[in-house]
C-alpha cells in the first residue's frame, strides 16, 4: 500500500512539472521579445512580396491574353482584307469570262499560278547571295511550295507565302520563325494560318530562331543534313565515343 501511494505521488509531481514546463513564458526577457518582434515583422514581410508577386504574376498572365486577343482580332481584320481581294477578283473574273464553276475554279488556280511562277523565279535569283544553311532551307521552301495544289486555297497560301518570302529575302527571312526550319508536312493553308500571315505582314513580324533547347546540336545536325537526318537517323548510337560526319555541299 505504501509503495503503490509513493508511485502516486512520483506521478503527480512528473505530471505537475510537465504542466509547468508547458506553460508560457509570463515575462519573457526584452531580448525574447525583441526576437518575436522581428520574426513577426519578417513574416508580414514575406507575406507582403508574396501578395506582390502574385499580383505580378496575375498582371503577367492578363497581359498574355490581351495580346493573343489583339492578335486574333488583328488576324481577323486581315484575314477578311484578304477574303475581300479574293471576291474582288473573283468578280473581276466573272465580268470577264463567264464559265460553269469547275473552269471558274480552274481559271483562278491558273491565274494563281502565273502569279507565282514570276514570284518563285524571282525569288531563285535573290537566294543565291545567302549562306549555305539559309541557302538550303529557301530550297527545302521552294520544294515545298512547288508541289501541285489541291484547290483554290491551296494556291492562295501558297502565292502568299512565296510573294512574303521574296518581300523579306533581304531582311534574313530564312533565319527566322519557322523558316529557319525544314517546312512542316502540314498543308499550305494550315501554315499560313499558324504564322497568321497575309500579303500586308511585315518582315519583322516574326521572331528570330528561339534559345537552343536541350539536344539543341542534335536538332542542328539533322537541319543542317541535306537529308534532314534520313540517314542519320538509321546509324547506331555509339554508347561511347562518337562518330565524323563528312558534308559534301550540293549545287543549289
Amino acid at each position: 500500500m505504501l509503495i503503490r501511494t509513493a508511485r502516486k505521488n512520483r506521478k503527480k509531481s512528473y505530471d505537475m512539472e510537465d504542466s509547468e514546463s508547458q506553460k508560457p513564458e509570463k515575462n519573457p526577457s526584452p531580448a525574447r521579445k525583441e526576437d518575436r518582434k522581428e520574426d513577426r515583422k519578417e513574416r508580414r514581410k514575406e507575406q507582403e512580396m508574396e501578395r506582390k508577386r502574385e499580383v505580378e504574376r496575375r498582371k503577367e498572365i492578363a497581359r498574355e491574353k490581351e495580346q493573343e486577343k489583339q492578335n486574333q482580332q488583328k488576324w481577323h481584320k486581315e484575314l477578311e482584307k484578304e477574303r475581300q481581294r479574293e471576291k474582288e477578283l473573283q468578280r473581276d473574273h466573272l465580268r470577264q469570262e463567264a464559265s460553269t464553276s469547275s473552269k471558274r475554279v480552274n481559271a483562278e488556280i491558273t491565274k494563281f499560278d502565273d502569279e507565282f511562277e514570276r514570284d518563285i523565279e524571282k525569288l531563285e535569283r535573290s537566294i543565291c547571295q545567302l549562306d549555305f544553311r539559309s541557302k538550303t532551307m529557301a530550297t527545302m521552301w521552294m520544294d515545298k511550295l512547288r508541289q501541285p495544289p489541291h484547290n483554290a486555297a491551296e494556291a492562295r497560301s501558297r502565292n502568299i507565302i512565296a510573294s512574303h518570302l521574296l518581300k523579306c529575302c533581304g531582311d534574313n527571312i530564312f533565319k527566322m520563325e519557322p523558316f529557319n526550319h525544314p517546312p512542316p508536312p502540314q498543308n499550305l493553308t494550315s501554315i499560313r494560318e499558324k504564322m497568321y500571315l497575309t500579303r500586308d505582314s511585315t518582315c519583322h513580324g516574326m521572331p528570330i530562331a528561339r534559345p537552343k533547347e536541350p539536344n539543341a546540336n542534335l536538332t542542328q545536325l539533322f537541319s543542317d543534313s541535306y537529308d534532314g537526318g534520313a540517314f542519320l537517323r538509321q546509324l547506331p548510337v555509339p554508347r561511347d565515343g562518337a562518330f565524323f560526319i563528312y558534308h559534301m555541299q550540293p549545287n543549289l
